[in-house]
């Protein structure tokens, strides 16, 4: 069961870069044909209003697609934090070896901690998956939609009434 959970949350993951590349695909096509169409009186308020809003789609789903990364350097975990995730790159890649290899040598010796280890990795990857990729994706696809409509509809009223 945690071995076939894992695997559906890695296929989300994908998915949802999926989704983002294909987003940032169609809106950067569209992104380019509509500035041909800018300097076009019918066109130039439609086309800027649709060229704002895939702007803003471009850059959620390049945010859904690039790795997190922090800023300011991110606080030093300890394998004694109590959300510390053995399993988890993030967590561990400050965490000098010898460390690192003592402490998931007392888990796997436990089978106890290795299943809640486990379980943790499954529970911390689904709320970055949902809080980061899945969150920003549905904003990305909710301006595409919005620009789409708006724009279209500026075209109409103003064309052709």
């Amino acid at each position: 069961m945690l071995r076939e959970t894992r695997a559906n949350l890695v296929r989300f993951s994908q998915m949802a870069d999926t989704k983002a590349n294909i987003l940032l695909s169609i809106s950067s096509v569209l992104l380019t044909i509509s500035l041909t169409k800018v300097t076009d009186p019918a066109f130039t308020l439609s086309v800027t209003v649709l060229v704002a809003f895939l702007l803003v789609t471009i850059f959620f789903a390049l945010i859904t697609v690039i790795p997190n990364f922090r800023v300011f350097r991110r606080k030093k975990r300890s394998t004694k934090d109590p959300d510390y995730n053995p399993l988890f790159f993030g967590d561990y890649v400050d965490t000098p070896y010898v460390e690192y290899a003592g402490h998931l040598e007392e888990i796997m010796n436990d089978s106890d901690r290795t299943y809640e280890a486990m379980i943790k990795e499954i529970y911390y990857a689904g709320i970055y998956l949902q809080k980061t990729k899945y969150n920003v994706l549905k904003y990305g696809y909710t301006f595409f939609f919005i620009g789409l409509i708006a724009s279209t509809a500026i075209y109409f009223v103003r064309n052709f009434s």
